[in-house]
């Protein structure tokens, strides 16, 4: 709705209505040129002029009166119905009374006719001007008087002392509150000086009442106390503000409240505010009587605990510090808690401002007043993020706990000092058959019976006693089964040491009693096997066709452990003067000089000696000739702890001869007589060990596979110093292959590079090229590549490997040595000697891939 009501700008708007346009503009010219303050709108129909005033506030309408459609009296009387005051000057070349009496009714502000010449705008333009500025004098009289008004039905309508004082500081007008505490009237008040702008001006520096009347303060406030006629005592709040009417200051409004009893309750709230800052919780309170039940205190533990400032918080529901992670059933239940009246505690996450979650305990309690209802509600909030957390990782280590302890093969459990179950996993229920509940009413004696029971009873008094016992005794299932089973328990203690009961596991060794009496059969039946081993073996070591001794090694020095007969008959004693004597006993003097003082006995040891003479002394004195070779004794493991010493007697060369058709015997019984039975306790061994378990059985392996190994190099040592006296044509290529299917060769790859025929012992070649594949394998690696090749007066083997250091290629052939644990240190060593007996000659150097390489030369070859 527009309008003009209240303008306080020096601006006229005016709007002119008039149906002929170059009049209106020319009349809108004029007036603005000679009235600096006037904007003049035009409109050319009294519609036109409704819609714009509807638009637009205006200050004074000019209108022509004879307008198609509508006059200007019709116009005007449109006009009023929605601005009933609004200066509107009727200006028309059509004067008459009539027009004139009926525009004057119609509550035209002013009638002016319409004449020739520009003075007669200067004219219009004062009128405009003088209705203006009387409506707008009257406006702001009513405006001055109506405000005036509505502080004095202000003033007597407050339930709190009030008045208007006028610019002396006496009352003009004082409410029926003010007045009762004078004991007096508002009547008799009025024109009084006040008491309390005297002590204003006393307490304050200038006179701030005086500062209210020019403009220059908004208020006075603030507390003084007083006594008063009918009220007594009383500390009073009051507050000065200018009154205005119209823009001008016309006196003071003044309020004044008793606060004596809030300033009584607001220092005992001071000091319980006190008491709860220095409350370890943080403590809130809020006003269920306003919307959404805001917060009306916080005490510095939750302001500390939130990291929410006061100001930030009051006035606001608790419900800021719920965030992603809170749990809305928790906040459901404080709802349901509160609209009950209703005490709750509650456990759930909340955020601090800074969006970091702790836990957060809640209690809420509803506060009643004296006459029963409710004022407030009071919430306790403790930051239990440690307790919360310390729980959820007992919760998870005992989650942990109990799905280890289920995971386990064996059974797990805790009973007390009564034997009473209290805790299990899930195999003893799985193994009994019983449920859970029935373990938990059951005593841990009444899984046994008989003398298992009494184990258990005892073993349950030694843990008490000692502090732990491991027993065994089968538990009787729910069914009747019977299961032997291995108890391990240990005490526990409380903190005082007092026990508590006993903890431990049971493990099931129905399989292990199964095991051991496998083991014990098998082992029984190896024993019985070692032994008839032991005998053959006995027999032969007796029935050698030369002389043997065992020597152990005591401080370098030889000692003979054990002898043959065919030693004990050459040198005449008897045997138990033979044995754990020194061997430089039986000595003469020189060869005792050499087996002790130049390394003989050292060199044996080592396995770096070959063939020597020694001179041996009968019972009778006399020198038996002998040709020695020795050869290292090791344990199971590989342990060097004495020799394996072979004397032939050469006193008369024919003597070497039978000698050797002997040792040719020999070897052929220990070929069949020791090596079979060798070879079924290997056989027994591997069915044992596919059937039990046994770190004995490993001993028994190793002992067996030396003995074999042993055994062939017994073999290849009786016949090495043998030369070749039955050389035939041997194909290389054929001899070659042959000898590559019979190695364990894994990844190797061979390569011949030679077809020549050669004389040569077929069977003695055979382990010269064996020899020196397993020994490039076994030192080059699984996947070496070995070649083989020709020669002008011979052949050669060499490989890819690491080859061999110069200063070990002397070493390689000697007896025992061996650059791999699992070596008997025979094996170059035979090569070697069955290269001599031919009558070849073999040097190691390096292979054209930086490998080991064997030359055996002066090689007689032959047509195949």
């Amino acid at each position: 709705m527009g309008g003009t009501v209240g303008r306080t700008s020096g601006t006229i708007r005016v709007l002119h209505v008039d149906d002929d346009p170059d009049f209106v503009d020319l009349a809108a010219t004029f007036l603005e040129e000679e009235y600096d303050q006037f904007t003049v709108e035009t409109a050319t129909s009294p519609s036109d002029g409704l819609d714009r005033l509807a638009d637009t506030e205006f200050d004074c309408i000019i209108s022509d009166y004879d307008m198609p459609g509508q006059n200007g009296i019709e116009f005007l009387a449109a006009v009023r119905t929605e601005h009933p005051d609004l200066p509107f000057i009727l200006y028309t070349g059509k004067g008459s009374e009539e027009i004139a009496s009926n525009a004057i009714s119609a509550g035209v502000t002013d009638y002016l006719q319409k004449k020739s010449g520009t003075d007669q705008y200067v004219v219009l333009g004062n009128r405009v001007k003088n209705a203006v500025e009387q409506f707008r004098s009257q406006q702001a009289l009513t405006k001055r008087n109506r405000e005036l008004q509505r502080y004095k039905r202000m003033v007597n309508s407050i339930h709190e002392a009030a008045c208007i004082y006028d610019s002396e500081g006496r009352f003009e007008l004082v409410n029926e509150y003010l007045a009762e505490w004078y004991n007096s009237t508002p009547a008799e008040l009025a024109g009084e000086q006040s008491t309390l702008i005297p002590r204003i001006r006393e307490q304050a520096d200038g006179d701030p009442f005086q500062e209210l009347l020019s403009g220059k303060r908004n208020e006075i406030q603030g507390e003084l106390d007083n006594t008063f006629p009918d009220h007594g005592y009383a500390v009073l709040e009051y507050r000065l503000t200018p009154l205005r009417a119209d823009g001008t200051i016309e006196g003071v409004v003044g309020v004044a409240r008793d606060i004596t009893d809030r300033r009584a309750q607001q220092a005992e709230f001071e000091r319980k505010d006190r008491a709860m800052d220095a409350a370890p919780v943080g403590i809130t309170i809020s006003d269920p009587s306003q919307d959404d039940n805001p917060l009306i205190y916080v005490n510095d533990r939750f302001t500390e605990m939130t990291g929410y400032p006061e100001e930030e918080v009051l006035g606001s529901n608790c419900r800021f510090l719920q965030g992603e992670h809170t749990n809305p059933e928790a906040v459901a239940q404080m709802r349901e808690a509160i609209a009950s009246e209703e005490p709750v505690t509650v456990e759930l996450r909340n955020y601090r401002q800074d969006g970091t979650e702790f836990w957060n305990r809640v209690s809420i309690a509803p506060v009643y007043g004296d006459d029963g209802e409710l004022t407030n509600y009071v919430g306790f909030q403790q930051d239990v993020t440690e307790e919360k957390e310390h729980e959820q990782k007992l919760h998870e280590e005992q989650a942990f706990i109990e799905q280890s302890l289920d995971t386990l093969d064996d059974i797990f459990y805790f009973v007390d000092t009564d034997g009473d179950f209290q805790r299990w996993n899930s195999k003893l229920p799985e193994l009994t058959g019983y449920s859970d509940a029935e373990i938990g009413s059951m005593n841990a004696l009444e899984f046994f019976e008989g003398e298992h029971r009494e184990a258990i009873e005892h073993s349950i008094n030694e843990i008490f006693e000692t502090g732990s016992h491991v027993t065994e005794a089968e538990i009787t299932t729910a069914d009747g089964r019977q299961v032997p089973h291995e108890f391990r328990g240990v005490r526990m203690t409380d903190d005082d040491g007092e026990p508590t009961g006993i903890i431990g596991i049971a493990r099931d060794i129905t399989e292990q009693r199964k095991r051991e009496r496998q083991l014990e059969e098998k082992t029984e039946e190896l024993e019985q096997l070692a032994t008839k081993f032991e005998t053959q073996y006995r027999t032969l070591f007796e029935k050698a066709p030369v002389m043997t001794i065992l020597t152990r090694a005591e401080d370098g020095e030889p000692i003979i452990e054990d002898c043959n007969s065919q030693f004990v008959e050459t040198l005449g004693y008897d045997a138990d003067a033979i044995l754990n004597r020194e061997l430089a006993d039986f000595y003469t003097s020189d060869s005792a000089e050499t087996l002790l003082e130049e390394g003989g006995y050292k060199r044996s040891v080592e396995g770096t000696f070959d063939r020597e003479k020694r001179e041996l002394v009968t019972a009778d004195g006399e020198v038996v000739e002998t040709l020695l070779r020795a050869v290292p004794r090791r344990t199971a493991d590989g342990e060097v702890i004495g020799t394996m010493a072979m004397y032939i007697d050469i006193s008369e060369r024919e003597s070497v001869k039978r000698a050797n058709e002997r040792l040719e015997e020999f070897t052929s019984v220990v070929s069949h007589d020791l090596r079979n039975p060798l070879n079924v306790a290997t056989g027994r061994l591997e069915l044992v060990a596919d059937e039990c378990d046994s770190d004995h059985l490993d001993d028994v392996e190793r002992a067996l596979n030396r003995m074999g190994t042993l055994i062939d190099d017994l073999l290849t040592l009786a016949r090495e110093g043998q030369e070749v006296t039955d050389a035939q044509p041997v194909d290389l290529s054929t001899m070659i292959n042959g000898c590559w299917e019979n190695v364990e060769t894994k990844q190797a790859v061979l390569t011949t590079r030679i077809d020549r025929s050669v004389l040569a012992d077929r069977s003695r070649l055979k382990q010269v090229f064996e020899n020196l594949f397993r020994n490039a394998v076994e030192h080059g690696g699984a996947d070496v590549t070995i070649t083989i090749g020709e020669l002008d007066d011979g052949f050669y083997i060499e490989d890819d490997g690491p080859g061999i250091p110069v200063d070990e290629r002397e070493a390689i052939f000697e007896a025992g040595y061996s650059r791999s644990a699992d070596g008997t240190g025979f094996g170059l060593s035979i090569v070697e000697q069955v290269v001599t007996a031919h009558d070849w000659q073999i040097r190691v150097t390096n292979g054209s891939d930086g490998g080991a390489r064997f030359e055996i030369t002066d090689v007689e070859f032959v047509a195949p």
